[in-house]
């Protein structure tokens, strides 16, 4: 997702979101982000979460053999 900076305000920076509503920020998670600039947050599922369970798979394929 990718996101603009509108403003900084002293701690904080304002973000435009893709709706056109705004959002303030902590400026510690962009630090070096400026007035204009595109931040992209991106999400990563944890390993375990998107883990495939093989046993249960090959146990389904050899019951269906």
């Amino acid at each position: 997702m990718k996101y603009i900076v509108d403003r900084i305000e002293e701690n904080s920076a304002v973000i435009e979101i893709e709706t056109g509503k705004t959002l303030s920020i902590p400026i510690e998670l962009i630090e070096d982000a400026k007035e204009g600039d595109t931040v992209v947050i991106t999400i990563e599922k944890k390993e375990e979460d998107t883990k495939v369970d093989t046993k249960s798979i090959f146990d389904k394929l050899r019951n269906k053999l």
